[in-house]
């Protein structure tokens, strides 16, 4: 995705780390984030999300390769670039005894603001997180969506360019979600963002590119569009109506159809499952033609399981299945 700046915003090439001269848990990641993409970055646990981030931070060293933020070397001591970043971790936590004015204060002057800067901005922070009835309570006391909204608020005190944000609705309720996901959309207008989660759904719903890390290897770097066409077009369910007579029949002459694999009916919801190769418009078109035949109406028609989540399955269990095969293919050839 292209913006005004044509610079990138991330950049990394052949990026390793190796803790302990044991753990590659990262290795050879290559990849590439333009001004304006918001990029969920998924991977199951121990995949190298996280170290990947902290690599991007500047806060530990690449074992090998690099790691360029707006056209510059990222390292420990790039102060300046961090000064452009705005991050959370997963479970943010805050020091007892602060309220949200003294630790957005606080932060503020850690960033090198003026008193005449970071005072009217952490007021208009406070109040677009909706912390302004809780501005003088202690911190501790606060629920985990209030500790994420003033997380949300922290990450923003710099003006930042890029947000950095590790598991945003982690541990969130449904309301507090939902702002959360409202307030990175109306954030991607202007930002360029990296979103780390667990929960797909969240993904679909504001990214619009995503990286898969697998067991620290970057398996697939695109669109979400183009992950989405990834996915194996296989399984669907249907719902019809008709007489329980006509549907009976229909479904034991789609039993009988060229690459169809499964065939289970629940009540009136028909679930499929084709072949994986095959041509999946022309088996369904037979399956209309079965249903018209038997006078049986389609009211629903779905691919089963969310896209996003699907298509990331699909990848990580094909990439582990090439792992298992790369490791005995040696004693295979001997």
């Amino acid at each position: 995705m292209t913006g005004s700046d044509t610079t990138l915003v991330v950049e990394t090439e052949r990026l390793t780390k190796i803790y302990g001269n044991s753990h590659i848990a990262l290795n050879d990641v290559t990849l590439t984030i333009e001004p304006g993409c918001v990029l969920g970055l998924l991977g199951p646990n121990g995949a190298g999300k996280t170290t990947f981030l902290r690599l991007v931070l500047g806060l530990h060293r690449p074992t090998a390769g690099r790691v360029s933020v707006f056209g510059k070397p990222m390292t420990p001591n790039a102060a300046l670039l961090r000064r452009r970043i705005g991050y959370i971790p997963t479970n943010p936590q805050f020091p007892r005894g602060m309220t949200p004015i003294t630790y957005l204060d606080y932060i503020g002057r850690l960033f090198g603001l003026s008193r005449d800067v970071r005072k009217p901005r952490l007021a208009a922070l406070v109040r677009a997180v909706d912390l302004l009835g809780h501005s003088s309570a202690d911190v501790s006391q606060f629920s985990p969506g209030m500790v994420s909204r003033l997380a949300v608020a922290a990450s923003l005190i710099n003006e930042p360019d890029l947000l950095i944000w590790d598991e945003p609705t982690h541990g969130l309720d449904i309301e507090a979600r939902r702002s959360m996901l409202e307030l990175i959309k109306s954030l991607s207008h202007v930002k360029t963002l990296i979103l780390s989660s667990h929960n797909l759904s969240d993904v679909d719903e504001v990214c619009n590119h995503a990286a898969v890390l697998s067991q620290g290897q970057l398996i697939f770097s695109g669109t979400l569009q183009e992950l989405k066409g990834r996915i194996r077009k296989n399984h669907y369910e249907m719902d019809l109506e008709g007489d329980q007579k006509g549907v009976t029949k229909a479904v034991s002459q789609i039993k009988s159809v060229a690459d169809v694999k499964q065939v289970t009916l629940r009540q009136r919801r028909l679930e499929l499952v084709l072949n994986e190769q095959c041509n999946n418009s022309g088996v369904l078109s037979q399956i209309f033609n079965t249903l018209s035949d038997n006078r049986i109406t389609l009211v629903g028609l779905r691919t089963v399981g969310q896209q996003t989540e699907q298509a990331y399955l699909d990848l990580v269990e094909k990439e582990e299945q090439r792992g298992f095969a790369r490791i005995f293919q040696p004693a295979e050839a001997a």
